[in-house]
């Protein structure tokens, strides 16, 4: 499509028992690692929004739960450093939300920057 045009794309479905795309996603990291080759170590961050599953990617692709997942945002506090193969790690971090002025306490309920509960007026 055409997103894959201008970004590299690849279908994916976090999963530990019925993934799609793992196959592909490691094969990518596996040739960036050829490419990469000279480095002694290699560090792939997973960025996203808050609770988009950056952390469920993560534990598809090592097959086991080693990040902690929550329907809510927020889980993850800290950045934590996961072995995926011998010189690559990839590095589970909290969601990433880019400041906008002017945005209403609706829109930050949907950016995953404030929980609903904690809102003074939720409606």
């Amino acid at each position: 499509g055409e997103l894959a045009k201008v970004r590299p794309t690849i279908a994916f479905h976090a999963s530990l028992t019925h993934a799609f795309g793992k196959g592909a996603l490691i094969n990518l990291l596996r040739q960036f690692g050829k490419l990469h080759e000279d480095k002694k170590q290699i560090s792939v961050g997973v960025i996203g929004y808050p609770n988009v599953g950056k952390s469920s990617v993560i534990n598809t692709l090592i097959s086991k739960k080693s990040c902690k997942v929550a329907p809510i945002p927020g889980e993850t506090k800290i950045w934590q450093y996961i072995t995926l193969f011998k010189r690559i790690s990839l590095i589970d971090c909290p969601g990433v939300v880019v400041d906008t002025a002017g945005d209403s306490e609706t829109d930050s309920v949907l950016k995953g920057v404030v929980r609903a509960e904690r809102l003074e007026n939720p409606e």
